[in-house]
This record gives C-alpha cells, sequence and structure tokens, in this order.
C-alpha cells in the first residue's frame, strides 16, 4: 500500500508539472511507468485477497469438519472419539504431574428401552436432550462430557475423590423431565496410578453395573 501511495503521488506531482509546462518526454515517461506499477501492484493484491479468502475458507472448511467428527449430531455435546482423545490426554496429565488428578464417571438412563418403547424414538431423542441439558447446566466448564454411545453418557472430572462424589451425587439427584421422571445410575472410578486407562475404564463400568443390579437410581464407586 506504501509503494501505491508514493506512485500516486509521483503522478499528482507529474500532473502539476504537465498542467505547468504541458508536454514533457521525461515527465510522459515516467507518468507510464507509475501507471504501470500501480496497475501491477493492484494485480498482486487482489491475487493475494484472492489466496487469503482461498485460506480463510480451507480453514472454516477444517474446522467445520473437526467439529462434526467430534460432536455428537444429537445432543450437540462430545462424542466418544472426543472422550477417547480427552482420557488420553487426562490420563498421561495426572501420570506426570502430580498436582493433577482426576475421576470419570459414567452415567446412564435408567430403564431407557422403555421409553423408546412406550413413546417412540422421537421422544427417546428428547429424554436424551433433556438429560444432557440438565447434566451441562451442573458441571463445570473444565469437565468433559460426552455421549459414550446410546443412553449412556461419561463425565471426566479434575476432581479428586471427595469432590468427585460430591459432583456424581450432585448429578444423580437432579430432577430430570421430559413424558415422566427420569433416573440415572451412575458408575464412577478414581486415578489411580496403579491402573491403566483400560482398567480405569472398566472399574467405572463394573460400577455402573452394579449400580444397575442394586435397584438403579444411584452411585456406586469402590470405597478403598
Amino acid at each position: 500500500m506504501a509503494i501505491i501511495f508514493l506512485n500516486l503521488i509521483l503522478l499528482i506531482i507529474y500532473i502539476i508539472y504537465f498542467l505547468k509546462y504541458y508536454v514533457n518526454p521525461i515527465y510522459d515517461f515516467v507518468v507510464i511507468v507509475n501507471i504501470i506499477n500501480i496497475f501491477y501492484i493492484f494485480m498482486l493484491l487482489k491475487q493475494n485477497k484472492t489466496l487469503y479468502e482461498r485460506l480463510d475458507e480451507h480453514f472454516i472448511k477444517a474446522s467445520v469438519m473437526r467439529s462434526n467428527s467430534i460432536i455428537d449430531p444429537l445432543t450437540k455435546i462430545y462424542n466418544r472419539r472426543y472422550f477417547d482423545e480427552a482420557f488420553n490426554k487426562f490420563y498421561s496429565a495426572a501420570l506426570t504431574n502430580g498436582s493433577f488428578y482426576f475421576s470419570i464417571m459414567i452415567i446412564d438412563i435408567d430403564h431407557f428401552k422403555r421409553f423408546n418403547d412406550t413413546y417412540g424414538h422421537d421422544v427417546g431423542d428428547d429424554v436424551l436432550k433433556a438429560v444432557v441439558d440438565k447434566i451441562r447446566n451442573n458441571i463445570r466448564t473444565n469437565d468433559v462430557f460426552c455421549r459414550f454411545g446410546g443412553e449412556e453418557f461419561v463425565v471426566l472430572t479434575e476432581d479428586d475423590k471427595k469432590g468427585a462424589i460430591k459432583l456424581a451425587n450432585k448429578i444423580n439427584k437432579l430432577e430430570y423431565e421430559a413424558v415422566e421422571k427420569i433416573t440415572v445410575s451412575i458408575g464412577l472410578a478414581f486415578f489411580d496410578k496403579n491402573k491403566t486407562k483400560d482398567e480405569l475404564l472398566k472399574e467405572a463400568d463394573n460400577n455402573l453395573y452394579k449400580a444397575k443390579e442394586q435397584g438403579r437410581n444411584r452411585v456406586i464407586y469402590e470405597t478403598n
């Protein structure tokens, strides 16, 4: 832009001299060169603008593709793929940073099949979204909330045992409403450096199974 401005100044100077002295071959040559320079620079800027627009379009498309790959289309929360990424990061951080601690809870909607069978899949979808909205509004922004599959959800929370138990009980006691009252069962597990990621996830899943076996609508975790 500075070059264009400089050329415009030179062009104005030429015009002033042209009006004063009429015709001068040297000034004619200068003005032609300046006009060519301005045109050339204008074309370069136009090409750069097109390039920037294409780059912006590329980044937008890449961002949309990334979002679509990690967001559950129905509930608009993270999906299983994102959970796997986040779980790896949480686990690695806890192993390498002694001050970082996390817990994992698997949440299951009780008797969800009955909602689908009794009211239809559209109502079943409404039940899923009602539960998601309620949980999302009662966890922190740094908690990772994902749809694990079907009517199961996962929360990764940067909490120790006491904090995670408190959060799990809070989620369990929330009043979920759709066509009728909804309850959830929760299996909870705490980070342990002596357990692998798979073992930790399995522990949460086993505790969820125990919660269902013991009558549902409860939180189960290992006390030792």
